[in-house]
């Protein structure tokens, strides 16, 4: 019986340059996506990614956030690539959309989340709101202290990068599986 593909979501800026002065995150994005979605098992389909750029428009009673928050939550695993840039927010909010959808991921399943560390780019030091949001973004991460290797530095280590956390995911959540599936029938 052949069961749906793993549901990875990717969660980072998407126009930020990456590396610096290179091109936008969007363009490594869809190329992590198309790699791992040829991935395949015995002939069966083995991952589903989401990334926004390719997502269906959603009705209007949802803004972006909502969208990615019940991503996150469909999601398997979440592939985070941060580069210290909170995202964008609502007017009202505290906390950019990366950050959002990481501690979502986090509080819900912490298991699932992957930390691909990709440096730190600066913002524009006119845009206050958005500063105050990277500075909190940061002093979560640094809080958390999550563990998630050296920075990657240019493109080909990032998709390495990903594909190393992706194994270690499905390997991982394999094994938490089977103990959960020897409690009983």
């Amino acid at each position: 019986m052949a069961r749906d593909p793993i549901k990875v979501m990717i969660s980072s800026r998407c126009n930020d340059s990456f590396p610096a002065g290179g091109k936008p995150l969007s363009e490594m994005r869809k190329a992590i996506k198309k790699e791992l979605e040829a991935e395949r098992l015995f002939g069966e389909d083995l991952f589903e990614v989401w990334i926004n750029e390719d997502a269906p428009p959603a009705d209007t009673s949802q803004d972006s956030l909502d969208v990615c928050l019940e991503s996150v939550d469909k999601a398997d695993i979440v592939l985070v690539l941060a580069n210290g840039n909170a995202g964008w927010a609502p007017d009202t909010a505290d906390i950019g959309i990366c950050h959002a959808e990481l501690l979502r991921a986090h509080s819900s399943a912490p298991g699932k989340v992957r930390l691909i560390s990709l440096g730190k780019v600066k913002g524009d030091p006119s845009d206050l709101a958005q500063i105050s949001r990277d500075r909190r973004f940061d002093e979560f991460l640094s809080t958390q202290n999550f563990f998630r290797g050296g920075s990657v530095r240019n493109v080909k280590q990032a998709k390495e990068r990903v594909r190393e956390a992706l194994v270690d995911a499905v390997k991982s959540l394999a094994h938490l599986g089977v103990r959960e599936a020897r409690k009983g029938k």
